[in-house]
């Protein structure tokens, strides 16, 4: 009977790690890919402070394709989960709206150039969010880290509503603050992979 019990227990376990395991490699998936975008960002923000002139196209089609990337994967991922870990419940809201911008950022830039403070901004404020929204399921988990990721989280926010309300913004600025952005960003998600494993535990 005690052969049994430890048979099934040991069954249970493979079969939980089974399924948590894809989950596991779908969020360090995620996470590399915004350590990749925040680098991007970085790279696009050196090139504004650099040589501003010219720069605008590359900019907004480099940002578009990265939210559309981003929007398309997020929304796969919520419904490749079926919805089941609460972890993923807002992706599929978070890939609508990357999605839309990336489509926009794309579409629109010449529009959207006039205005590129509020434009940083908002895509800074929507990483803000994402990664506020993982601070708090590090701190339901139990992950004494999750403190670091909300920091940083607030830091981003602060940072995107100031693009947003400086509507004047020299483009140096813009391009300073994207590298600022970026920083946050990459610390910020080697935080949240660093504690993946305890998240989806």
């Amino acid at each position: 009977m005690a052969t049994k019990k430890k048979t099934t227990s040991k069954s249970s376990r493979s079969a939980a790690n089974d399924v948590v395991q894809p989950i596991v490699k779908r969020a360090k998936t995620t996470g590399w890919m915004a350590i990749l975008e925040s680098v991007l960002i970085g790279v696009l923000g050196g090139l504004l402070v650099w040589r501003p002139e010219g720069i605008m196209k590359v900019i907004f089609y480099v940002v578009g394709i990265c939210l559309m990337v981003k929007g398309v994967y997020r929304i796969v991922n919520y419904f490749a989960v079926h919805g089941k870990y609460d972890f993923y419940n807002n992706d599929l809201l978070y890939g609508i709206i990357a999605l839309v911008f990336g489509v926009l950022s794309v579409v629109l830039w010449e529009q959207f150039s006039n205005v590129i403070g509020i434009v940083v901004g908002a895509w800074m404020i929507y990483g803000a969010l994402v990664r506020m929204n993982s601070a708090i399921k590090l701190h339901a988990s139990g992950v004494k880290d999750w403190f670091y990721v909300m920091l940083l989280s607030l830091v981003m926010l602060a940072l995107g509503i100031y693009m947003v309300i400086s509507v004047g913004a020299v483009l140096a600025v813009v391009g300073w603050i994207m590298i600022a952005a970026a920083v946050v960003g990459i610390i910020d998600d080697i935080v949240f992979m660093k504690n993946i494993d305890a998240i989806t535990e």
